[in-house]
Protein backbone atom coordinates (compact mmCIF):
# COMPACT_ATOMS: atom_id res chain seq x y z
CA UNK A 1 0.00 0.00 0.00
CA UNK A 2 1.28 3.34 -1.21
CA UNK A 3 1.68 5.89 1.75
CA UNK A 4 0.30 8.84 1.66
CA UNK A 5 3.28 10.67 0.85
CA UNK A 6 2.33 14.57 -0.56
CA UNK A 7 0.68 14.82 3.14
CA UNK A 8 3.77 13.58 4.93
CA UNK A 9 5.34 16.80 5.14
CA UNK A 10 2.46 18.62 6.81
CA UNK A 11 1.74 15.40 8.79
CA UNK A 12 5.07 15.65 10.02
CA UNK A 13 5.03 19.21 11.57
CA UNK A 14 1.91 18.69 13.43
CA UNK A 15 2.87 18.18 17.38
CA UNK A 16 0.66 15.29 17.89
CA UNK A 17 0.71 11.58 16.81
CA UNK A 18 -1.03 10.84 13.67
CA UNK A 19 -2.12 7.54 12.43
CA UNK A 20 -4.29 7.22 9.47
CA UNK A 21 -5.92 3.65 9.13
CA UNK A 22 -7.84 1.87 6.20
CA UNK A 23 -11.00 0.23 5.99
CA UNK A 24 -8.95 -3.14 5.95
CA UNK A 25 -6.71 -1.54 9.32
CA UNK A 26 -3.84 -1.06 7.31
CA UNK A 27 -1.25 1.99 8.23
CA UNK A 28 -1.24 4.33 5.70
CA UNK A 29 0.34 7.12 7.58
CA UNK A 30 2.64 6.88 10.66
CA UNK A 31 3.91 10.66 11.28
CA UNK A 32 7.12 11.59 12.35
CA UNK A 33 6.03 12.20 16.30
CA UNK A 34 4.41 8.66 16.60
CA UNK A 35 8.48 7.69 14.95
CA UNK A 36 10.24 9.37 17.21
CA UNK A 37 7.77 8.05 20.39
CA UNK A 38 7.97 4.45 19.11
CA UNK A 39 11.38 3.93 17.23
CA UNK A 40 9.12 2.62 14.57
CA UNK A 41 9.68 4.80 11.38
CA UNK A 42 6.87 6.10 8.80
CA UNK A 43 9.15 3.27 6.15
CA UNK A 44 8.45 0.67 8.87
CA UNK A 45 5.17 1.46 9.28
CA UNK A 46 3.21 1.86 6.27
CA UNK A 47 1.19 -0.98 4.58
CA UNK A 48 1.89 -2.85 7.88
CA UNK A 49 -1.20 -4.40 9.63
CA UNK A 50 -2.44 -2.14 12.72
CA UNK A 51 -1.82 -5.49 14.67
CA UNK A 52 1.54 -5.30 14.67
CA UNK A 53 2.29 -2.22 16.27
CA UNK A 54 -0.58 -1.19 18.39
CA UNK A 55 -2.26 -4.90 18.91
CA UNK A 56 -4.48 -3.13 21.39
CA UNK A 57 -6.29 -1.38 18.87
CA UNK A 58 -7.74 -4.76 17.13
CA UNK A 59 -9.47 -5.91 19.81
CA UNK A 60 -13.10 -6.10 19.96
CA UNK A 61 -13.27 -3.87 23.04
CA UNK A 62 -11.66 -0.70 20.57
CA UNK A 63 -13.39 -2.27 17.11
CA UNK A 64 -16.32 -1.74 17.84
CA UNK A 65 -16.01 2.14 18.37
CA UNK A 66 -13.47 2.47 16.00
CA UNK A 67 -15.54 0.71 12.83
CA UNK A 68 -18.06 2.94 12.94
CA UNK A 69 -16.28 5.53 11.80
CA UNK A 70 -15.28 3.97 8.27
CA UNK A 71 -19.21 4.71 8.10
CA UNK A 72 -18.91 8.11 8.57
CA UNK A 73 -19.70 7.52 12.19
CA UNK A 74 -18.87 10.27 14.80
CA UNK A 75 -15.35 10.93 16.18
CA UNK A 76 -14.90 9.25 19.12
CA UNK A 77 -12.59 9.96 22.37
CA UNK A 78 -10.48 7.70 24.20
CA UNK A 79 -10.11 8.95 27.80
CA UNK A 80 -6.14 8.92 28.87
CA UNK A 81 -8.00 7.78 32.09
CA UNK A 82 -9.75 4.61 30.64
CA UNK A 83 -7.08 4.24 27.70
CA UNK A 84 -3.74 5.36 28.45
CA UNK A 85 -1.80 3.55 26.33
CA UNK A 86 -3.47 2.19 23.11
CA UNK A 87 0.21 2.66 21.31
CA UNK A 88 2.80 1.63 22.29
CA UNK A 89 5.81 3.86 23.14
CA UNK A 90 7.17 5.27 26.55
CA UNK A 91 9.20 8.86 27.20
CA UNK A 92 12.78 9.14 27.41
CA UNK A 93 12.71 8.44 30.66
CA UNK A 94 11.05 4.57 30.06
CA UNK A 95 7.84 5.83 31.42
CA UNK A 96 5.12 4.29 29.22
CA UNK A 97 3.09 7.63 27.81
CA UNK A 98 -0.33 8.37 28.87
CA UNK A 99 -2.04 9.10 25.83
CA UNK A 100 -5.73 10.42 24.69
CA UNK A 101 -6.87 9.14 21.01
CA UNK A 102 -9.47 10.55 18.91
CA UNK A 103 -10.84 8.63 16.29
CA UNK A 104 -12.31 10.77 13.26
CA UNK A 105 -13.51 9.86 9.76
CA UNK A 106 -11.16 11.17 7.26
CA UNK A 107 -12.10 11.04 3.47
CA UNK A 108 -9.16 10.23 1.01
CA UNK A 109 -9.02 9.13 -2.45
CA UNK A 110 -13.01 8.54 -2.30
CA UNK A 111 -12.30 6.03 0.57
CA UNK A 112 -13.37 6.96 3.85
CA UNK A 113 -10.25 6.35 6.45
CA UNK A 114 -9.86 6.49 9.63
CA UNK A 115 -7.64 9.75 11.25
CA UNK A 116 -6.22 8.92 14.83
CA UNK A 117 -5.10 11.69 16.68
CA UNK A 118 -2.89 10.61 19.49
CA UNK A 119 -1.55 13.02 22.52
CA UNK A 120 0.58 12.94 24.99
CA UNK A 121 -0.85 13.62 28.14
CA UNK A 122 1.03 12.66 30.29
CA UNK A 123 2.52 15.63 32.60
CA UNK A 124 -1.38 16.95 33.06
CA UNK A 125 -2.33 13.60 34.00
CA UNK A 126 0.67 13.40 36.48
CA UNK A 127 -0.18 16.62 37.54
CA UNK A 128 -3.74 16.11 38.09
CA UNK A 129 -2.77 13.50 40.30
CA UNK A 130 -0.65 15.26 42.50
CA UNK A 131 -3.13 17.81 42.87
CA UNK A 132 -5.55 15.01 44.41
CA UNK A 133 -2.78 14.19 46.45
CA UNK A 134 -2.28 17.81 47.12
CA UNK A 135 -6.12 18.71 48.23
CA UNK A 136 -7.21 14.77 48.86
CA UNK A 137 -10.10 15.71 47.45
CA UNK A 138 -11.88 12.93 44.55
CA UNK A 139 -10.94 14.87 41.16
CA UNK A 140 -12.10 11.75 38.90
CA UNK A 141 -14.12 14.50 37.27
CA UNK A 142 -10.25 16.24 35.76
CA UNK A 143 -10.06 15.60 32.75
CA UNK A 144 -7.13 18.13 31.63
CA UNK A 145 -6.60 17.58 28.13
CA UNK A 146 -2.83 18.35 26.49
CA UNK A 147 -2.28 19.82 23.05
CA UNK A 148 -4.69 19.11 20.49
CA UNK A 149 -3.71 18.73 16.78
CA UNK A 150 -1.54 21.37 15.39
CA UNK A 151 -3.23 23.92 12.35
CA UNK A 152 -2.39 22.82 9.01
CA UNK A 153 -1.79 24.78 5.94
CA UNK A 154 -4.63 26.18 4.21
CA UNK A 155 -4.87 25.14 0.86
CA UNK A 156 -4.21 21.63 0.80
CA UNK A 157 -6.90 19.10 0.40
CA UNK A 158 -6.00 16.34 2.64
CA UNK A 159 -4.64 18.66 5.33
CA UNK A 160 -7.70 20.62 5.57
CA UNK A 161 -9.62 17.32 5.88
CA UNK A 162 -7.62 16.92 9.57
CA UNK A 163 -7.98 20.57 10.46
CA UNK A 164 -12.36 20.33 10.03
CA UNK A 165 -12.50 17.22 11.89
CA UNK A 166 -10.28 17.99 15.25
CA UNK A 167 -12.35 18.92 18.07
CA UNK A 168 -9.57 21.21 19.23
CA UNK A 169 -9.28 24.56 17.90
CA UNK A 170 -6.50 25.49 15.22
CA UNK A 171 -5.15 28.54 14.29
CA UNK A 172 -2.75 28.65 11.46
CA UNK A 173 -1.04 32.47 10.70
CA UNK A 174 1.63 33.30 8.50
CA UNK A 175 4.55 35.36 9.37
CA UNK A 176 3.04 38.61 9.32
CA UNK A 177 0.56 37.25 11.71
CA UNK A 178 -2.09 36.99 9.40
CA UNK A 179 -5.05 34.23 9.98
CA UNK A 180 -4.74 31.86 6.87
CA UNK A 181 -6.68 29.10 8.81
CA UNK A 182 -9.44 29.07 11.49
CA UNK A 183 -11.47 25.74 11.85
CA UNK A 184 -14.54 25.22 13.09
CA UNK A 185 -13.72 24.52 16.78
CA UNK A 186 -12.03 28.07 16.64
CA UNK A 187 -15.47 29.38 15.42
CA UNK A 188 -17.09 28.20 18.29
CA UNK A 189 -14.50 29.06 21.26
CA UNK A 190 -14.25 32.65 19.84
CA UNK A 191 -17.45 33.48 18.15
CA UNK A 192 -16.35 34.78 14.73
CA UNK A 193 -16.87 32.76 11.42
CA UNK A 194 -14.03 31.68 9.03
CA UNK A 195 -14.53 34.17 6.41
CA UNK A 196 -14.70 37.05 9.42
CA UNK A 197 -11.44 36.42 11.05
CA UNK A 198 -8.89 34.94 7.91
CA UNK A 199 -6.80 37.60 5.75
CA UNK A 200 -6.99 39.92 9.45
CA UNK A 201 -4.29 39.86 12.38
CA UNK A 202 -4.35 37.53 14.80
CA UNK A 203 -4.10 40.39 16.95
CA UNK A 204 -8.02 40.77 16.95
CA UNK A 205 -8.04 37.57 19.23
CA UNK A 206 -6.36 38.83 21.93
CA UNK A 207 -7.09 41.42 24.67
CA UNK A 208 -4.85 44.10 25.82
CA UNK A 209 -1.75 44.15 26.31
CA UNK A 210 -0.84 40.89 24.53
CA UNK A 211 -2.36 42.56 21.23
CA UNK A 212 -0.48 45.16 20.94
CA UNK A 213 3.26 42.93 21.98
CA UNK A 214 2.22 40.04 19.97
CA UNK A 215 4.02 41.64 16.96
CA UNK A 216 7.13 42.43 18.73
CA UNK A 217 7.05 38.66 19.97
CA UNK A 218 7.03 37.87 15.98
CA UNK A 219 9.75 39.84 15.00
CA UNK A 220 11.77 38.58 18.04
CA UNK A 221 11.04 35.19 16.59
CA UNK A 222 12.02 35.93 12.72
CA UNK A 223 15.22 37.98 13.75
CA UNK A 224 16.40 35.95 16.55
CA UNK A 225 15.39 32.48 15.41
CA UNK A 226 14.89 30.86 18.88
CA UNK A 227 11.76 31.44 20.91
CA UNK A 228 10.73 29.92 24.10
CA UNK A 229 7.20 29.29 22.70
CA UNK A 230 7.32 27.17 20.16
CA UNK A 231 6.60 23.49 21.14
CA UNK A 232 5.68 24.40 24.89
CA UNK A 233 2.03 24.62 26.23
CA UNK A 234 1.25 27.61 28.04
CA UNK A 235 -1.91 29.56 29.49
CA UNK A 236 -2.72 32.20 27.35
CA UNK A 237 -6.06 34.96 27.07
CA UNK A 238 -8.25 34.97 24.39
CA UNK A 239 -11.29 37.49 23.42
CA UNK A 240 -14.11 36.15 22.31
CA UNK A 241 -16.11 38.26 19.57
CA UNK A 242 -18.85 39.96 21.97
CA UNK A 243 -15.55 41.15 23.63
CA UNK A 244 -15.17 39.00 26.68
CA UNK A 245 -12.25 36.88 27.36
CA UNK A 246 -11.36 34.23 28.49
CA UNK A 247 -8.88 31.61 29.76
CA UNK A 248 -6.88 29.25 26.83
CA UNK A 249 -4.09 26.48 26.61
CA UNK A 250 -2.01 27.20 23.23
CA UNK A 251 0.27 25.22 21.99
CA UNK A 252 2.74 26.32 18.87
CA UNK A 253 4.09 24.73 16.39
CA UNK A 254 6.67 26.09 13.36
CA UNK A 255 6.03 24.77 9.86
CA UNK A 256 8.20 25.85 6.88
CA UNK A 257 6.36 26.58 3.83
CA UNK A 258 8.96 27.12 0.77
CA UNK A 259 10.59 30.49 1.95
CA UNK A 260 8.33 31.56 4.51
CA UNK A 261 7.12 30.25 7.55
CA UNK A 262 3.44 29.50 9.09
CA UNK A 263 2.45 29.07 12.59
CA UNK A 264 0.33 26.45 13.93
CA UNK A 265 -1.52 26.86 17.28
CA UNK A 266 -3.65 24.71 18.63
CA UNK A 267 -6.08 26.20 21.55
CA UNK A 268 -8.04 24.75 24.34
CA UNK A 269 -11.16 26.27 26.22
CA UNK A 270 -9.58 25.81 29.88
CA UNK A 271 -12.52 28.09 31.65
CA UNK A 272 -14.17 25.16 33.45
CA UNK A 273 -10.91 23.43 34.31
CA UNK A 274 -10.02 27.10 35.91
CA UNK A 275 -13.00 27.51 37.81
CA UNK A 276 -12.32 23.84 38.93
CA UNK A 277 -8.89 24.28 40.07
CA UNK A 278 -10.31 27.70 42.05
CA UNK A 279 -12.70 25.56 43.82
CA UNK A 280 -10.71 23.10 44.81
CA UNK A 281 -8.09 25.89 45.78
CA UNK A 282 -10.13 27.25 48.03
CA UNK A 283 -11.61 23.67 49.35
CA UNK A 284 -7.60 23.58 50.06
CA UNK A 285 -7.72 26.30 52.37
CA UNK A 286 -10.64 25.81 54.84
CA UNK A 287 -11.35 23.51 57.57
CA UNK A 288 -13.77 20.51 56.52
CA UNK A 289 -15.71 20.93 59.39
CA UNK A 290 -16.47 24.41 60.58
CA UNK A 291 -15.74 26.36 57.19
CA UNK A 292 -13.59 28.73 58.52
CA UNK A 293 -9.81 28.84 57.34
CA UNK A 294 -7.42 25.89 58.19
CA UNK A 295 -4.47 25.64 60.02
CA UNK A 296 -2.28 25.53 56.84
CA UNK A 297 -3.46 28.71 55.49
CA UNK A 298 -3.05 30.50 58.88
CA UNK A 299 0.74 29.17 58.61
CA UNK A 300 0.79 31.03 55.28
CA UNK A 301 -0.82 34.09 56.24
CA UNK A 302 1.36 34.45 59.52
CA UNK A 303 4.41 34.22 57.44
CA UNK A 304 3.25 36.43 54.72
CA UNK A 305 2.16 38.96 57.30
CA UNK A 306 5.18 38.67 59.46
CA UNK A 307 7.45 39.81 56.75
CA UNK A 308 5.03 43.03 55.23
CA UNK A 309 5.16 43.71 58.68
CA UNK A 310 8.55 43.68 59.44
CA UNK A 311 8.78 45.92 55.83
CA UNK A 312 6.56 48.32 56.68
CA UNK A 313 7.36 48.69 60.57
CA UNK A 314 3.59 48.19 61.59
CA UNK A 315 2.81 45.55 64.58
CA UNK A 316 1.08 42.21 63.96
CA UNK A 317 -1.15 41.12 66.55
CA UNK A 318 -2.64 37.36 67.31
CA UNK A 319 -5.20 35.82 69.43
CA UNK A 320 -5.39 32.14 70.48
CA UNK A 321 -8.63 31.01 71.79
CA UNK A 322 -9.49 27.78 72.97
CA UNK A 323 -13.07 26.28 74.55
CA UNK A 324 -13.47 26.39 78.48
CA UNK A 325 -13.71 22.17 79.37
CA UNK A 326 -14.71 20.85 75.71
CA UNK A 327 -13.78 17.15 76.08
CA UNK A 328 -16.05 17.44 79.11
CA UNK A 329 -18.89 19.23 76.77
CA UNK A 330 -18.17 16.09 74.09
CA UNK A 331 -17.92 13.28 77.00
CA UNK A 332 -21.55 14.93 77.92
CA UNK A 333 -22.93 15.69 75.04
CA UNK A 334 -21.79 13.55 72.55
CA UNK A 335 -19.32 13.92 69.65
CA UNK A 336 -22.52 15.54 67.56
CA UNK A 337 -22.95 17.91 69.23
CA UNK A 338 -19.41 18.62 69.87
CA UNK A 339 -19.12 19.19 66.34
CA UNK A 340 -22.13 21.57 66.26
CA UNK A 341 -19.91 23.55 69.12
CA UNK A 342 -17.08 23.52 67.15
CA UNK A 343 -19.02 25.27 64.11
CA UNK A 344 -20.80 27.81 65.99
CA UNK A 345 -18.08 29.22 68.11
CA UNK A 346 -15.85 28.88 64.69
CA UNK A 347 -18.59 31.35 62.88
CA UNK A 348 -18.70 33.30 65.67
CA UNK A 349 -14.69 33.88 65.58
CA UNK A 350 -14.86 34.46 61.67
CA UNK A 351 -17.48 37.07 62.94
CA UNK A 352 -15.73 39.12 65.17
CA UNK A 353 -12.33 39.58 62.99
CA UNK A 354 -14.03 41.56 59.90
CA UNK A 355 -11.45 43.92 58.61
CA UNK A 356 -10.19 42.66 55.08
CA UNK A 357 -6.66 41.43 56.26
CA UNK A 358 -8.12 39.56 59.50
CA UNK A 359 -8.05 35.91 59.29
CA UNK A 360 -9.47 33.63 61.70
CA UNK A 361 -9.02 30.18 61.73
CA UNK A 362 -9.29 26.40 63.54
CA UNK A 363 -5.35 25.75 64.76
CA UNK A 364 -6.51 22.40 66.17
CA UNK A 365 -9.32 20.46 67.79
CA UNK A 366 -11.25 23.37 69.84
CA UNK A 367 -8.53 25.67 69.79
CA UNK A 368 -8.71 28.67 66.77
CA UNK A 369 -6.52 31.62 66.29
CA UNK A 370 -7.25 35.05 64.51
CA UNK A 371 -4.54 37.00 62.83
CA UNK A 372 -4.88 40.12 62.92
CA UNK A 373 -2.36 42.46 60.75
CA UNK A 374 -1.69 46.39 61.58
CA UNK A 375 -3.22 45.68 65.08
CA UNK A 376 -1.11 46.70 68.46
CA UNK A 377 -1.75 44.90 71.60
CA UNK A 378 -4.69 47.37 73.33
CA UNK A 379 -6.94 46.54 69.56
CA UNK A 380 -5.63 42.73 69.93
CA UNK A 381 -7.07 42.46 73.38
CA UNK A 382 -10.38 44.69 72.55
CA UNK A 383 -11.08 42.34 69.48
CA UNK A 384 -9.94 39.26 71.69
CA UNK A 385 -12.55 40.67 74.71
CA UNK A 386 -15.22 41.36 71.15
CA UNK A 387 -14.81 37.25 70.14
CA UNK A 388 -15.38 35.61 74.07
CA UNK A 389 -18.21 38.10 74.62
CA UNK A 390 -19.48 36.56 71.17
CA UNK A 391 -19.20 32.88 72.35
CA UNK A 392 -20.90 33.52 75.64
CA UNK A 393 -23.90 35.24 73.88
CA UNK A 394 -24.15 31.94 71.89
CA UNK A 395 -25.86 30.40 75.25
CA UNK A 396 -24.61 26.99 74.71
CA UNK A 397 -25.52 24.72 77.50
CA UNK A 398 -22.51 23.20 79.15
CA UNK A 399 -23.68 21.44 82.16
CA UNK A 400 -19.89 19.92 82.63
CA UNK A 401 -18.32 23.29 83.05
CA UNK A 402 -16.74 24.65 86.29
CA UNK A 403 -16.89 28.36 84.56
CA UNK A 404 -20.30 29.04 83.90
CA UNK A 405 -24.03 27.14 82.69
CA UNK A 406 -22.72 27.44 79.28
CA UNK A 407 -19.94 27.48 76.66
CA UNK A 408 -16.95 30.07 77.59
CA UNK A 409 -13.74 30.47 75.97
CA UNK A 410 -10.10 31.38 77.12
CA UNK A 411 -8.43 33.58 75.26
CA UNK A 412 -4.42 34.88 75.03
CA UNK A 413 -3.66 37.67 72.79
CA UNK A 414 0.20 39.12 71.90
CA UNK A 415 1.19 41.84 69.16
CA UNK A 416 4.76 42.17 67.82
CA UNK A 417 6.50 44.83 65.50
CA UNK A 418 8.65 42.46 63.67
CA UNK A 419 12.73 42.68 63.65
CA UNK A 420 15.34 41.09 61.79
CA UNK A 421 16.32 39.07 64.67
CA UNK A 422 13.02 37.44 65.41
CA UNK A 423 10.09 35.22 63.38
CA UNK A 424 7.14 34.24 63.39
CA UNK A 425 7.04 31.56 65.76
CA UNK A 426 7.61 34.01 68.78
CA UNK A 427 4.49 35.92 68.01
CA UNK A 428 2.52 32.30 68.58
CA UNK A 429 4.71 31.53 71.79
CA UNK A 430 3.97 34.66 73.09
CA UNK A 431 -0.10 33.91 72.17
CA UNK A 432 -0.23 30.56 73.39
CA UNK A 433 1.73 31.12 77.02
CA UNK A 434 -0.92 34.05 77.33
CA UNK A 435 -3.72 31.58 76.84
CA UNK A 436 -2.21 29.15 78.93
CA UNK A 437 -2.07 32.08 81.50
CA UNK A 438 -5.46 32.93 81.10
CA UNK A 439 -6.78 29.03 81.57
CA UNK A 440 -4.88 28.97 84.86
CA UNK A 441 -6.83 31.76 85.72
CA UNK A 442 -9.79 30.95 86.09
CA UNK A 443 -10.86 30.51 82.30
CA UNK A 444 -13.19 32.69 80.46
CA UNK A 445 -11.08 35.41 80.60
CA UNK A 446 -8.70 37.37 78.10
CA UNK A 447 -4.76 37.85 79.01
CA UNK A 448 -2.93 39.66 76.86
CA UNK A 449 1.09 38.60 76.41
CA UNK A 450 4.04 41.28 77.81
CA UNK A 451 5.36 43.81 75.23
CA UNK A 452 8.20 42.36 74.26
CA UNK A 453 11.44 44.83 74.56
CA UNK A 454 13.40 45.79 71.64
CA UNK A 455 17.49 45.39 72.21
CA UNK A 456 17.88 48.73 73.45
CA UNK A 457 15.36 49.07 75.92
CA UNK A 458 12.31 50.15 73.81
CA UNK A 459 8.81 48.51 74.30
CA UNK A 460 7.47 46.59 70.88
CA UNK A 461 4.36 45.97 69.72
Amino acid sequence: MEPLSDSLLLLDAVPIGVLVLSEQLLIRCWNRILADWTGVSSEQAVGRPVAELAPQLTTPRYLSRIRPVFAGGPPVLFSPQLHPHLIPCNRPDGAPRIQQTTVTPLSLDGTTHALLAVQDVTDLVLTARESRQLHQQALDEIRRREEAEEALQAGAQRLRAIVENTVEAIIVINQRGVIEEFNPAAERIFGYRALEVIGANVRMLMPEPYRAEHDGYLERYLTGGASHIIGVGREVTGRHKDGGTFPLHLAVGRMALGDGVAFVGVLHDITDQKRLEEHLRALSMRDGLTGIYNRRTFDEALEREWRRALRQGQPLGLVMLDIDFFKRFNDSRGHQAGDACLKAVAQSVASAVYRPADLAARYGGEEFVALLPETGPEEAARIAERIRQGVELLAIPHGASDVAPQVTVSLGTASIRPRADQDAAQLVNLADQALYGAKSNGRNRVVAAPAVPSPGGAVTG
